[in-house]
């Protein structure tokens, strides 16, 4: 069986966690890694039958509905075939829309802030990186989307109305601009911010919650925050894939990782919360949060409709 995500901590959580699993059935799961949605994307659809099981962010599913659509990639999950899932995972996350019918709701992740707790005051808002004191020291992320996303979140302008509105557009695109300044680098991965906190490159990074969290048991000064205006999800789902010939065993395989047992060793390994229905402390005390009205959902199907606009202007910006 072959499974492809991003890599690092998680999938390193994965191999793990999932050789039970391997062992108990006698398979052996290829973990294959591409930095980002759009790389996933164009690999799936490079060898479609090359893949049994994906991860894939709500940007990811856009360009599956909007650039990918007559490729049929990904395979209409029949939810009976995984009980523990509509057993275990609260309604909530469940119902979240990224996915549609394509997917199993698998973690939690915001692209909120993490900063350095020995150089930075505590953070609350994307207006705190405004800080003088801060120029050449922060690290975000080189998606344009995302960039997009949360300078809308920032202003409090809905991502659909700044994109059929060329005032409102441009309002986002000098807030991009005005946030460059303070710019050491802009991240491709998460291993790249990750190491410019540990290392003190940078002391500010628009980040995903895990991944800090993860700097924080290895003993770093790190903290995380969902600014009070919010912030993009970029939690993600599992799909299979339509051409695989492992449908039944991959729905056994996710079937199995909801099990609450399962669910809980995943969050202990990589950090990144389960939603699981019920009390566990192993989901207590997060870097992420189980509030789903912490993060902002938009159309991103829009997004995709938009992108060579957006990632132009944010190149631009960036040089």
């Amino acid at each position: 069986m072959t499974y492809l995500n991003r890599g690092g901590a998680i999938q390193d959580a994965e191999i793990e966690v999932l050789q039970e699993w391997e062992d108990e059935n006698d398979i052996d799961i290829e973990f294959d890694e591409q930095p980002d949605d759009t790389d996933m994307m164009e690999q799936m659809s490079t060898d479609p039958g090359g893949y049994d099981i994906v991860t894939l962010s709500p940007y990811g599913y856009a360009l599956d509905s909007v650039q990918y659509a007559d490729e049929d990639l990904l395979l209409d999950i029949d939810y009976d075939e995984v009980p523990n899932y509509t057993e275990n995972i609260q309604e909530e996350w469940q119902d979240q829309e990224f996915f549609g019918d394509k997917g199993l709701f698998y973690h939690v992740s915001a692209q909120g802030i993490g900063y350095n707790t020995n150089e930075v005051d505590e953070i609350t808002s994307w207006d705190d990186i405004k800080d003088p004191d801060l120029e050449g020291e922060v690290t975000l992320f080189s998606s344009g989307p995302t960039r997009f996303g949360n300078s809308c979140a920032a202003l409090g302008i809905d991502v659909a109305d700044a994109l059929e509105d060329d005032d409102l557009y441009d309002e986002v695109m000098d807030e991009i601009e005005e946030m460059d300044q303070y710019v050491y680098q802009y991240w491709d991965s998460g291993q790249d911010f990750m190491g410019d906190l540990s290392e003190e490159e940078a002391y500010v990074a628009d980040a995903w919650g895990g991944r800090v969290e993860t700097l924080a048991e290895d003993g770093d000064p790190v903290d995380y925050v969902i600014p009070e205006e919010g912030c993009i999800s970029w939690s993600v789902a599992f799909s299979i894939l339509e051409e695989s010939d492992m449908h039944e065993e991959a729905y056994d395989l996710l079937n199995w990782i909801y099990e609450e047992e399962t669910a809980l060793e995943m969050v202990e390994h990589h950090y990144y919360p389960i939603p699981l229905e019920g009390d566990h402390d192993e989901l207590e005390g997060r870097f992420e949060s189980l509030d789903a009205d912490d993060v902002l959902t938009f159309d991103w199907e829009l997004v995709v409709e938009n992108i060579e606009r957006i990632e132009q202007d944010f190149a631009n910006i960036t040089g």
